[in-house]
């Protein structure tokens, strides 16, 4: 009978066996087959179930448009345009140069043919699983002399962390995760340049650190990143890699400039609701909100609760550097500075985690310049990497074992992974029904509302969905019924973001517009509506819907105005024009009336509206059949659904029932082809 050996040396021959498993086929083949499998499956039970998400926040912009419906037949508009070309009621938006991500796109529509937002959500799962993979093989050459579960560990824990779901479950933000591969594939080229020497790695270093660029400017930091991981993980010399750091920023200055000798001159559109700091200018208050900005992040990477799709003003309060939160903060950054400056001569591995997550936060800091919404979760996408190294280092820690010891006794390296399952447990839980609710538009905003009461520009969002989607209705277009509830939290919103910035005219002019459509309560329209006219003259909607609302209280002097001072202003305006005229139908100058409508008739005969306007006056008159006769030859022009519901109702008062039916089948053929 074989001779049991003691429970001490059992214990020491699994230990031992664990750990050829780990180091032995460090740099096998078969090993990195069996991770990159790995780590495939993990982007995918994280992520998977975006696949079933619809398009979300500002996705237009690069998807879901006219422009990449095109496929490649785009490209060169892809890369002669701005990403961002909105127009507005006031300015215009155009903004950015970002072709490589609606290159993607356009890819995409190429090779599918339509749009499926399912598809898109999974190659970005895709670009995920890319880039996690990547930063792996590239730690695991950073810290090639560290024990492999090491920087395999930290590609996990950052692969989970709730922060990323803005940034993998948005189908706009897929730029952050293309500027993030790009940078980390020029790092992995100067990595084979530092372990080789052979210069023509450089070469495709500088190219995807430009591809990179034109994703988005957010690789900029990977600038300071690079010689600081060449002098912290290679023997290189400062004078080796200095002229490295000096030819990426000659590239992006070079990729910054580049675009502005073709692209025609931008405009970016900035407010308060966005950020208080486009409006306040002064130092101390940057820095003070700054401060607080920096404490945002630090919280959400401790505690990823609540994420939100927005932020804005007043969310992050305008403060200086005496605000308690504010000395928390400088108090913070400045030990764990302090800390990695201290240890940056040994090359510590926690002070370069320090640093990486310093570099790239200082960009979204609000003291260099302000940022788009004050903070967002996408900002600390690839900062994030500095905290998870920083926390699997103090997990290491904890359990005196160091990171960077070949073998890990059986009993440390269990303790270690029960730590981590623990955070990946809630982590992942976290992620996953964060996903869920960026299922739609309408899902993302309902469950963020409750915790953005001081977002003035999230509630002017979610009220102004609801006010799309009730314009959208067919019980509204067809009865104008609307649904009560939905109407209270409509104007409940629009209400709570006026309190918050009592400036903002647009959503001053949104509300004058639910008080009249749907509310069928002029009196306060007018009210709102002139105090947007009040913070902005230029506004025409509000002047038109101002109009609309006097002539719903039989105001018509006061209407009249309003269409005049626009078409003073602006005399190519022609639906003011068309409003006019329906003004001098209500004063009773019907022939006048009519007149400006054949004016235009002139000018574009196959438009539809002059004789929608005429038959409206014709059967105002109580002439219903030649109203009629009116009405079909608009819709011969332009088959609309509120025309034909409107003959259809027409033949219904007159008994003709066959004709009625037509015109609602043509009513409900023309609701189904809107897009």
């Amino acid at each position: 009978m074989k001779k049991q050996a003691p429970p001490t040396k059992m214990k020491d021959r699994t230990s031992k066996r664990l750990g050829q498993m780990l180091n032995a086929p460090y740099n096998s083949r078969k090993a990195n087959w069996y991770i990159v499998l790995f780590f495939f499956v993990w982007a995918y039970i994280l992520y998977g179930n975006t696949i079933l998400n619809k398009y979300a926040v500002d996705d237009e912009f690069v998807t879901n448009n006219e422009m990449i419906r095109k496929g490649l037949a785009a490209v060169p508009e892809i890369f002669t345009t701005h990403y961002i070309d909105q127009k507005g009621n006031v300015s215009d938006n155009t903004t950015d140069y970002r072709p490589i991500v609606k290159l993607t796109y356009a890819l995409e529509y190429q090779i599918y043919q339509q749009d499926k937002p399912g598809r898109s959500h999974a190659v970005n799962v895709l670009i995920y699983f890319l880039l996690s993979t990547l930063l792996f093989f590239i730690l695991k050459r950073l810290l090639k002399d560290y024990n492999i579960l090491f920087p395999f560990l930290i590609t996990v824990v950052f692969m989970a962390h709730p922060v990323h779901t803005e940034v993998v479950a948005s189908l706009k933000n897929r730029d952050e995760m293309l500027a993030f591969l790009c940078g980390l594939g020029a790092l992995y080229f100067l990595l084979k340049y530092a372990d080789t020497r052979k210069f023509w790695y450089i070469l495709p270093a500088v190219i995807v650190f430009v591809l990179g660029y034109l994703s988005k400017a957010s690789i900029l930091p990977f600038i300071l990143i690079y010689p600081l991981a060449l002098y912290f993980f290679t023997d290189l010399k400062p004078k080796q890699y200095v002229p490295i750091f000096a030819l990426f920023v000659i590239l992006a200055v070079f990729s910054q400039i580049g675009p502005k000798w073709f692209l025609p001159a931008g405009e970016r559109m900035t407010s308060m609701m966005e950020n208080p700091l486009y409006v306040e200018k002064g130092l101390l208050y940057r820095l003070g909100t700054g401060l607080v900005s920096l404490l945002f992040y630090l919280r959400i990477l401790v505690y990823p609760h609540p994420l939100l799709f927005y932020y804005g003003y007043d969310m992050v309060p305008l403060t200086t550097p005496a605000n308690i939160w504010a000395i928390v903060s400088f108090i913070l950054y400045a030990g764990i500075l302090i800390y990695a400056l201290l240890h940056i001569r040994k090359k510590e591995m926690i002070s370069f985690a320090i640093l990486w997550y310093l570099i790239f936060i200082a960009m979204y800091s609000n003291i260099l310049i302000p940022v788009v919404g004050i903070v967002g979760e996408r900002f600390v996408f690839a900062g994030s990497l500095g905290f998870c190294m920083a926390l699997v280092w103090v997990i290491f820690k904890i359990f005196k074992t160091e990171p960077n010891s070949l073998t890990i006794e059986f009993d440390a390296r269990a303790k270690i992974l029960v730590v981590v399952i623990l955070i990946l447990i809630p982590y992942t839980a976290l992620t996953v029904n964060r996903n869920r609710e960026w299922r739609s538009l309408m899902d993302l905003y309902t469950k963020d509302i409750p915790y953005l009461t001081n977002s003035a520009k999230a509630n002017t969002q979610y009220a102004g969905l609801l006010m799309r989607t009730t314009y959208q209705d067919p019980n509204f277009r067809q009865y104008g019924n609307v649904n009560q509830f939905k109407l209270e939290i409509m104007k409940d919103h629009f209400l709570k973001s006026v309190k918050i910035y009592p400036r903002n005219y647009q959503t001053l002019n949104d509300l004058g517009t639910v008080y009249l459509f749907f509310d069928k309560d002029p009196d306060s329209a007018i009210l709102f509506l002139k105090r947007a006219i009040d913070l902005n003259a230029e506004l025409e909607p509000a002047w038109v819907n101002l109009g609309m609302a006097y002539r719903e209280v039989k105001k018509f002097d006061s209407a009249a105005l309003c269409y005049s001072t626009i078409l003073r202003r602006n005399p190519q305006q022609i639906r003011a024009y068309f409003a006019l005229a329906n003004v001098y139908n209500d004063m009773g100058e019907t022939q006048k009336a009519i007149d400006m409508n054949l004016a235009v008739l002139k000018s574009s005969p196959t438009m539809d509206v002059p004789f929608i306007n005429i038959g409206n006056y014709i059967l105002g008159a109580g002439d219903t059949a030649v109203a009629i006769e009116y009405y079909e030859e608009a819709i011969s022009r332009r088959v609309t659904f509120e025309g034909c519901v409107h003959l259809s109702n027409l033949y219904k008062s007159q008994g003709d029932t066959l004709k009625s039916v037509y015109y609602q089948q043509k009513a409900n053929e023309a609701m189904n082809n809107q897009p």
